[in-house]
């Protein structure tokens, strides 16, 4: 059994170390809807902050002690019982408790974080100034204490790893959380935000369609996210060939969609006359399309032109994206198929951008390829596709 950390400094410096926390902490706050999500070491005597994502600027900080007696975090300490509040003011076990007033929130969760031994670390916390409806959802809460057990294994195991193998993690260590991040995203938050995506509420207020189309853009980061595991331990992309007889429509579809994203851009598009049916994965396929028109469009000057094209050549069906101009150094395009974090700033936080990563991969899950050139100043994106005109 690996021996505990017992130094705080420790504490926030291991948690600090692990990428994986910051992220999962930052889809806290997406999945809650609350500003201030953390990891809180609590022990008899004090509450921590060990990690913070702050996106409301209330102040906290990674090292900030609060006043135990004054936290919920201290019951969830002694009961090892989740505290989850969408809105005090409604709440009768809590409406009367100093702490909503003293830190200025109205919605709160609480959830307890364990190694996998059962010995308890402290929580996953989160609050906002705001009610926060989201926490009523049951998918949601599910899926936060997921978070909090994905939390204890990460800790364990980068305690372990530092008592046994001082040094930096490697593939190997890091492969057994890959595989368990890969059953979060799909089972524990996709599959739960797709159902509330899909659900028809139509006569809802626009708050809750508000959320259902946040539901929605999460759904499809935790889908992407997943492709990204799942390349990364080596699986390949689950990809479903089928006889296709619509390809050039639905492919206009999408183009007109990203018309509407990029309106101070002219658009157009040259699709041959395709036999009767393509094989390939159309959704796959107009995914890997999606990130090239995007990253093309994002490329382009303003005012500039856009056009996709489809070639017919020796059995092979490609799809070309270009760019009239491209704002793009000659040095970098091989980057553009890495995983990219974007910089965080007042407006946004931090993003890790995968499209043009799992594009690669979907073209080489139908035995083709995906390359990216410069000529004559214009950004070209070529989509090969060998086994579509089987």
């Amino acid at each position: 059994m690996p021996s505990q950390l017992s130094s705080t400094v420790e504490s926030i410096e291991l948690l600090a170390s692990l990428d994986s926390v910051a992220a999962l902490l930052r889809v806290v706050c997406d999945v809650s809807g609350l500003g201030v999500a953390t990891v809180a070491e609590v022990t008899e005597q004090r509450w921590i902050a060990c990690a913070v994502e702050d996106r409301i600027a209330f102040g906290l900080q990674p090292g900030a002690e609060l006043d135990l007696e004054s936290t919920l975090c201290n019951h969830v300490r002694s009961s090892h019982e989740a505290v989850i509040i969408s809105d005090v003011t409604q709440n009768p076990t809590y409406c009367d408790h100093p702490a909503p007033g003293l830190y200025g929130w109205k919605s709160y969760l609480s959830v307890p974080v364990f190694r996998p031994n059962g010995t308890f670390f402290g929580t996953l916390c989160a609050f906002d100034p705001q009610p926060g409806p989201l926490l009523e959802q049951r998918s949601v809460i599910a899926t936060l204490d997921g978070f909090a057990r994905l939390l204890g294994e990460l800790l364990a195991r980068e305690e372990q790893r530092r008592e046994e193998s001082p040094g930096p993690r490697g593939d190997r260590d890091l492969e057994p959380l890959r595989e368990q991040l890969l059953v979060l995203l799909e089972e524990d938050l996709q599959r739960p935000l797709q159902a509330l995506a899909n659900q028809d509420l139509s006569a809802a207020t626009p708050q809750v369609r508000h959320w259902q189309t946040e539901a929605r853009r999460l759904a499809e980061r935790s889908a992407v996210a997943a492709d990204f595991v799942r390349v990364r331990l080596g699986h390949g992309l689950p990809l479903k060939p089928a006889l296709v007889d619509d390809v050039n429509e639905r492919l206009l579809g999408l183009f007109a969609t990203l018309q509407t994203r990029v309106p101070e851009q002219t658009l157009s598009s040259e699709l041959p006359a395709l036999p009767a049916a393509l094989r390939l994965d159309l959704p796959r396929v107009l995914q890997a399309l999606d990130a090239m028109l995007e990253q093309a469009a994002s490329s382009n000057s303003p005012g500039g032109n856009l056009l996709l094209r489809g070639v017919i050549h020796e059995r092979c069906y490609s799809l070309v994206v270009e760019s009239s101009t491209a704002v793009v150094d000659p040095g970098t395009l091989g980057q553009l198929f890495q995983p990219a974090l974007s910089k965080a700033d007042l407006a946004q936080p931090a993003r890790l951008d995968l499209g043009l990563y799992v594009a690669r991969e979907i073209a080489r899950g139908h035995g083709g390829s995906l390359v990216a050139r410069l000529e004559d100043s214009r950004l070209r994106f070529i989509l090969t596709l060998p086994t579509a005109l089987d």
